[in-house]
């Protein structure tokens, strides 16, 4: 690509700058661009921005919570086995993390970030949960937290 002078940028992205009070602002523009990207909220039944936020919210936290359970239902299994507890716990981490980006249909913010690792370190607390906190040895259950929190950093950090 390379560097482009800013008159060729804006022709390329779409954008036109007009001086001194002519077009929209640089605020204009960056919420024009976010209303675009939360599905507007205009005619024909479209639900607004703030509804439709709630609305993806809600439903990646329901996944993500479902996910969650599952998650900490297999490694109570992978726990009570002995084997493969670490690697199991950041790879079930990651998939909850993952889960709960497909429940907010691959959107990116702060709230989605927080749920997304928050579950993902809620599968141990499951797992130790359902397998009882006297099958694992007490250094695994340190540092399963830790894993399962990696897991979903990764996913985390791709966006």
């Amino acid at each position: 690509m390379g560097y482009k002078c800013p008159p060729c940028a804006r022709h390329l992205d779409g954008t036109t700058s007009r001086r001194s009070g002519q077009g929209a602002g640089a605020l204009e523009r960056f919420g024009a661009g976010v209303n675009r990207r939360a599905g507007g909220g205009g005619a024909g039944g479209a639900p607004s921005g703030d509804r439709l936020a709630a609305t993806v919210g809600a439903r990646a936290v329901a996944v993500g919570m479902a996910a969650a359970v599952a998650g900490g239902l297999v490694l109570a299994i992978v726990l009570q086995g002995g084997f493969l507890f670490l690697i199991s716990s950041g790879a079930i981490g990651w998939g909850v993390a993952r889960a709960v980006y497909w429940g907010s249909e691959e959107r990116d913010s702060p709230f989605i970030r927080a749920v997304a690792m928050t579950l993902a370190g809620f599968t141990v607390a499951i797992a130790l949960a359902v397998a009882g906190f006297s099958t694992a040895p007490a250094g695994l259950v340190f540092l399963a937290y830790p894993a399962a929190v990696y897991g979903g950093w990764i996913v985390v950090r791709g966006r």
